[in-house]
C-alpha cells in the first residue's frame, strides 16, 4: 500500500534505524564460526586485512546535487527576479493553493554528454539542476517540471521546463500531482467531515469510526486510492476504511467511501458513494436512511486482535537453531575496491559508476569488464503493482512506486541480516524536496562465494575446480507495506544478474465466502489475500565496445528432414538453429521464449573474436519473468505500457531516458511518458540500443504471507552472459582454481594439486577431510 493519504497515524512513513543485535558470547568450546572451530584455543587470529582504495579514472558525472549547490539553487528560485511566486515548504500555513517546490534533484545528465566526457573527448558535462514545482497559484493550477542550470549558478544560469524528458509536456494537471502533505490536508477535511457525520453507522457496523486524525475518538485509518484520476480532468478517489494499529493494509472492514477530490477548492469536494457489504448507496443521506430503517445486512468487523501480525518469535525452538546461523568471511580481506567520493566500484575485472536518486534508487553507469564497457547504464524504471478484487478499492488499484520515490523509502541495512557483516556500507545521499538526505547504511556492497564451482571436470589425467565468485550491490525499499530487495551481481565470468526479491504485508481483502477464492484464499478470520502482479521494469543500455549493438535472436527450430546416413528412418524430426536480427522497433516488444528455444542476445558486428564470431553478451530469462495479465486495463492503459512485455528493444535517445515518470501514476489515460512512444520504426541493426525488461511476480496469495511474504518465493530474476565474447574461456586466469595433473609414470602417491598460490591462511587450518593433497 502507497497510499498518499493515510490518516490517523499514516500521513508520513517515519524510517526506523535499525540495529543489528551482537551474537551472544560464545564460550570457549564453540566459537562462532564453525571452520574457526577447528584450531586450538591458542592458536593467534588471523591477522586483520587491510582493506585497498581505489580512485576513479575521471570524476563522476552522476553525483547529487551538494549541500551547496542545492542552497544555491534554491536562492536563485526563491529570487522574485525568477517570478516563480514561491511559499516556502516550511510555511506554518502552507496549502495546495501555494507555488511551492517538491523536488530538487541533480538532473540525469545526456549520454551524449557523458559517453565524450568518459572517452576523454570532451569536458566533464555540465550540472543542472532538475525542479519541481506544485503551482496551486496560478489561475490554471499545475505541476510543471523544469531544468535550472549551468551550475554553479551563474549570470548564465536560466530555467526552462523539461519538457524533452516526456512524452507529453513537462506540465501536469492540478488533479494529478502527488498527494503530499498539503494535498493530503485538503482532502482529509471532506473526509472528516463526511465520517464523522456517519461515525455512528460506521461504529456500530465495523466497530471503527473517524472524527479526524488528532480526535481521541478515532480508531480507524483509511489510505487514498492510487490512481486518483485518469487523465487530470477529474479525480475521484475511493477510501477504504481500516482498523488504525499496526499493519491496517491487513485489517480491513467492509466499508469503502469515494470522494469528488477535483480541483483546488476543498469547500467544492464531496461524498460521491458509499459501498458497504458490496451495496452501493448514493448519497450519506441515502446510507443512513437504509440504517435507520434496518434494511443494512452487517458484515463480521475486522478482528480487534493483532497478534497475528507480529513477527515476534514464537513456538518451540528448532533443534540446534540456537547456534549463530552460517555467515560469510573475507579471510584474505576485501577483493573489491571502492571511491566513496566518487560511488565507483572495481572488481575482479569489473569496475563501473552509481548513481542514486529519490525515484528509483541506485543506478549503475559505465559497467566495464576488462577494460571494456559492457553497458553504458543498468536501472531500475519503476515497479508497478496491479490488484484485481470485487471491491471498488482493489479492483481500482495500480501503484507506480517511482511516484512515492524508492529512493527516499530505502532504509538502513541490518548488518549480518539483510547483508553481511563483512559487507561495505555506503550511505545512500539524495536530495529530497528541499534538503540533502543522507540515509545511513542504506546501501551494502560484498563479494560473496556462489555456492558452486564457475567450471569443473574429472578426466582420465586431471581434476579441475575453479571457485564461482560474485560481487553484489544491494538496496532494500520499504514502499508501504512491501519491502522490495534489489540485487546487483557481478561475477567472475563475465556475467551479471539482477535479482528482485519482495516481503512485508498483503494488501489484503475483506473476507467474503461469496466471493469463493476467486481473488485470493481466506488466510485470517476477516481477511483474503489479494490477487496482484508485481512487475519491475529496468534498463539494460548495451554499449558492447561502443554503441553500434544489434539484438539478434536464435531459434531453435525442429524441422523434418532425411539424411542420406539414415536410409532405413526416412523422414524424421531434427533441430537447427535460425538466427535473425531485429530489423527495426515494429518488432521489438517480446515474449518470453516458448520453451526456452529462443536466444536473445546484444552483439556488435563491427567487432568479432579471433573466430570471426561476433562479439555479444546473451540476455537469459530466470525466474518468474512476468509482465502485467491485462493490456487493457484503464488503470494501467498507457501509463503502463513498459509493464506488457518480457522484453522490448528500442533505439536510444536522449529525449528517451526513462520508461517511466514519477508523475505517470494518476495519468493513465495521458501519461508524460508513453513508453510506446519510443518503438516508432527506428532501425536496430548496429544502432545505440536500450533494452527494456520486466521481473516480478504473480502474487498467488497465500496462507504463508502472514505475517510476512516470503522472499524466498517471491523472487525474480535476469542474466546477462558473455556470448563469443572472448577468444579463450572466460576464467582461465583466475588464481582460486585447483588442478591435479597426473604425472607421466606417476604410479603411486597423491598428485600434488596446484592452487596458484591461493591458500587459507596458515590462522586457519584444516581437518584431514579438508586437506587437497590426495584428493585426485
Amino acid at each position: 500500500m502507497r497510499s498518499s493519504l493515510a490518516v490517523s497515524f499514516f500521513l508520513s512513513l517515519p524510517f526506523h534505524s535499525l540495529v543489528a543485535a551482537a551474537p551472544s558470547v560464545q564460550s570457549p568450546a564453540r566459537t562462532v564460526f564453525s571452520g574457526l572451530s577447528r584450531r586450538s584455543n591458542n592458536e593467534s587470529l588471523c591477522p586483520a586485512p587491510v582493506d585497498i582504495p581505489t580512485v576513479a579514472k575521471l570524476p563522476s558525472p552522476f553525483t547529487p546535487l551538494s549541500e551547496a549547490e542545492l542552497s544555491d539553487v534554491k536562492a536563485w528560485l526563491y529570487d522574485p527576479k525568477q517570478n516563480l511566486n514561491l511559499t516556502s515548504t516550511k510555511s506554518e500555513t502552507l496549502s495546495q493553493t501555494d507555488n511551492y517546490i517538491w523536488i530538487i534533484e541533480s538532473l540525469y545528465p545526456n549520454k551524449t554528454d557523458v559517453l565524450s566526457y568518459l572517452d576523454g573527448n570532451g569536458p566533464l558535462p555540465p550540472r543542472y539542476a532538475r525542479v519541481v514545482i506544485n503551482e496551486g497559484g496560478k489561475a490554471d493550477p499545475d505541476v510543471s517540471e523544469y531544468y535550472v542550470g549551468p551550475l554553479p549558478v551563474s549570470s548564465e544560469t536560466t530555467i526552462q521546463t523539461l519538457d524533452y524528458f516526456y512524452s507529453r509536456s513537462a506540465r501536469v494537471p492540478f488533479n494529478a500531482r502527488v498527494g503530499d502533505g498539503p494535498r493530503s490536508a485538503a482532502i482529509d477535511e471532506i473526509v472528516t467531515k463526511t465520517m464523522s457525520s456517519i461515525a455512528d453507522i460506521t461504529f456500530n457496523l465495523t466497530g471503527l469510526q473517524y472524527y479526524g486524525a488528532d480526535d481521541e475518538r478515532t480508531n480507524a485509518a483509511y489510505f487514498v486510492q492510487s490512481p486518483s484520476s485518469m487523465d487530470g480532468s477529474t479525480s475521484y478517489v475511493w477510501t477504504p476504511w481500516r482498523r488504525a494499529g499496526l499493519a491496517p493494509y491487513d485489517q480491513p472492514s467492509d466499508l469503502y467511501v469515494n470522494f469528488d477530490i477535483g480541483g483546488s477548492d476543498p469547500a467544492l469536494y464531496k461524498c460521491r458513494m458509499i459501498v458497504y457489504n458490496l451495496v452501493v448507496y448514493t448519497s450519506v443521506e441515502d446510507f443512513r436512511e437504509a440504517f435507520e430503517a434496518g434494511k443494512i445486512t452487517q458484515s463480521p468487523p475486522p478482528s480487534s486482535d493483532e497478534s497475528f501480525l507480529r513477527k515476534d518469535r514464537k513456538g518451540p525452538i528448532r533443534e540446534l537453531e540456537n547456534r549463530l546461523a552460517p555467515v560469510s568471511v573475507e579471510l584474505d580481506g576485501k577483493r573489491y575496491k571502492v571511491d566513496d567520493e566518487n560511488r565507483y566500484v572495481e572488481y575482479l575485472g569489473w569496475s563501473f559508476y552509481t548513481r542514486f536518486d529519490r525515484d528509483v534508487g541506485i543506478q549503475f553507469f559505465d559497467v566495464k569488464y576488462k577494460g571494456e564497457r559492457i553497458l553504458y547504464e543498468l536501472s531500475l524504471q519503476d515497479a508497478v503493482a496491479q490488484y484485481a478484487g470485487n471491491n471498488p478499492f482493489q479492483a481500482g488499484t495500480a501503484y507506480n512506486d517511482r511516484f512515492y520515490g524508492i529512493g527516499i523509502d530505502v532504509g538502513r541495512l541490518i548488518p549480518g541480516y539483510d547483508c553481511p557483516y563483512h559487507a561495505t556500507y555506503w550511505n545512500a545521499t539524495l536530495t529530497n524536496g528541499e534538503s540533502v538526505v543522507n540515509k545511513k547504511n542504506g546501501l551494502c556492497i560484498f563479494e560473496s562465494d556462489i555456492g558452486f564451482p564457475v567450471t569443473r571436470h574429472t578426466d582420465s589425467t586431471y581434476t579441475q575446480s575453479t571457485k564461482g565468485s560474485k560481487l553484489t550491490v544491494r538496496q532494500i525499499a520499504t514502499v508501504g507495506n512491501y519491502d522490495y530487495l534489489w540485487d546487483y551481481q557481478f561475477f567472475v565470468d563475465g556475467s551479471i544478474a539482477v535479482d528482485a526479491r519482495a516481503s512485508g504485508y498483503v494488501q489484503a481483502n475483506y473476507y467474503r465466502p461469496d466471493d469463493e477464492g476467486k481473488w485470493g484464499p481466506r488466510i485470517q478470520e476477516t481477511i483474503a489475500g489479494t490477487l496482484h502482479t508485481h512487475v519491475m521494469n529496468f534498463k539494460a543500455d548495451f554499449d558492447l565496445i561502443d554503441a553500434n549493438n544489434t539484438f539478434q535472436k536464435t531459434d531453435i527450430i525442429v524441422e523434418n528432414i532425411t539424411q542420406p546416413w539414415y536410409p532405413e528412418l526416412g523422414t524424421f524430426e531434427q533441430m537447427r538453429y535460425n538466427i535473425t536480427e531485429l530489423a527495426n522497433e515494429d518488432s521489438a516488444l517480446l515474449e518470453l521464449p516458448k520453451n526456452g528455444q529462443s536466444m536473445y542476445t546484444v552483439i556488435n558486428k563491427a567487432h568479432t573474436n579471433k573466430w570471426g564470431l561476433p562479439r555479444g553478451y546473451r540476455v537469459i530469462p530466470g525466474l518468474s519473468n512476468v509482465h502485467l495479465a491485462s493490456h487493457t486495463n484503464p488503470f494501467f492503459l498507457k501509463n503502463g505500457e513498459a509493464y506488457k512485455q518480457a522484453f522490448a528493444v528500442s533505439r536510444h535517445h536522449d529525449t528517451e531516458p526513462h520508461s517511466s515518470a514519477a508523475l505517470n501514476q494518476n495519468l493513465p489515460a495521458d501519461p508524460m511518458v508513453a513508453f510506446y512512444d519510443f518503438f516508432d520504426g527506428e532501425s536496430l541493426i548496429q544502432e545505440d540500443l536500450a533494452v527494456w525488461f520486466n521481473l516480478g511476480m504473480h502474487h498467488y496469495t497465500r496462507a504463508e504471507d502472514i505475517p510476512n511474504t516470503l522472499m524466498t518465493e517471491a523472487h525474480s530474476s535476469v542474466m546477462f552472459a558473455p556470448q563469443n565474447w572472448g577468444d579463450v574461456e572466460q576464467t582461465v586466469d583466475l588464481t582460486n582454481a585447483v588442478i591435479f595433473n597426473k604425472r607421466e609414470g606417476d604410479k603411486k602417491g597423491s598428485v600434488v594439486p596446484e592452487t596458484n598460490g591461493a591458500n587459507p591462511p596458515k590462522s586457519f587450518p584444516l581437518r584431514d577431510d579438508d586437506q587437497l593433497l590426495g584428493v585426485f
